[in-house]
């Protein structure tokens, strides 16, 4: 089945002419590096307001803050279908393409992979399907088009033993079942005792954090995970800003009145003499019409 989503930004600093090189580059990301390895296909479209997203298509939608601090949320809208925000801050084109890429393996945030414990002690337990999380730090992003995106994990993330010839994250950066990266975090549900534990990783320090119980009636259990996980996003945020790419130097609108747009870099450059070439062989074709 094909997928659709939509990019609206919703605040003033990101016209979509800004956000438009951010959807073709996650939808390249998509095409060509996550859906052969996920089994998905699907469109990502940049729309210029809320009103003109056509009907079906999923909203990622950039906003200038979002509740409690976050930097991205993954929610549902009131006929249930999922929708995420995502926080203007720095490299919040990683955070769009983190959003984009969970949204597309578990729409509804429910999705789990039974496993042993990475706790001691717990028996079996399950797994939130996050393919961003274990990875989500910037310095561990890659460039499609120029713009930086967010690595993920494969299918093989959760086998029960590590193979020399399995690939577990499209970058290689991570290196076998159930590794976290610096920065990065991995959630499961123990059924036993119902609460949520997370696996975190600040360089060599590994801490697994037991966030309580799971309420009844939350949203979905990937909800609950953003809810109790803010702090954990600050590895995007503050990491892997790289010199000449596109638009990963906005200041954190969360602590700032302002986004201070990034000078021009070498790319804008490649791409305005694109855009002259092709302005002036356009005009060479009108001149000779007219002849």
């Amino acid at each position: 089945m094909l997928l659709h989503i939509a990019l609206v930004s919703t605040t003033p600093e990101v016209k979509l002419a800004r956000l438009a090189p951010v959807s073709a580059a996650i939808q390249k990301q998509v095409m060509r590096d996550f859906g052969p390895l996920w089994n998905i296909q699907a469109t990502i479209d940049a729309f210029d307001t809320l009103a003109d997203v056509p009907v079906g298509y999923w909203h990622v939608l950039l906003q200038d803050e979002l509740p409690s601090g976050a930097a991205g949320l993954h929610k549902r809208d009131d006929n249930k279908q999922p929708f995420a925000l995502v926080a203007l801050t720095n490299n919040w084109t990683v955070f769009m393409s983190h959003e984009v890429l969970e949204m597309l393996v578990d729409p509804q945030g429910t999705l789990t992979r039974a496993g042993n414990s990475l706790k001691r002690g717990q028996g079996r337990v399950e797994y939130l399907l996050e393919v961003c999380d274990p990875c989500q730090a910037s310095k561990f992003a890659y460039t499609v088009n120029s713009v930086m995106v967010s690595d993920f994990y494969t299918p093989q993330y959760f086998d029960p033993v590590k193979s020399g010839a399995v690939r577990y994250s499209f970058t290689g950066k991570i290196g076998g079942p159930r590794e976290v990266l610096d920065g990065g975090y991995l959630s499961w549900f123990d059924p036993e005792t119902k609460h949520l534990f997370q696996l975190q990783v600040d360089g060599k320090k590994k801490t697994i954090v037991d966030r309580g119980e799971v309420p009844f009636a939350v949203e979905s259990l990937r909800a609950f995970s953003d809810s109790v996980s803010t702090s954990r996003r600050d590895a995007v945020i503050h990491g892997g800003s790289r010199s000449g790419i596109m638009l990963n130097a906005c200041t954190d609108f969360r602590s700032t009145p302002c986004v201070e747009h990034p000078q021009p870099t070498a790319v804008d450059d490649s791409q305005l003499a694109g855009a002259r070439n092709l302005g002036a062989q356009l005009e060479r074709i009108r001149v000779r019409k007219e002849e």
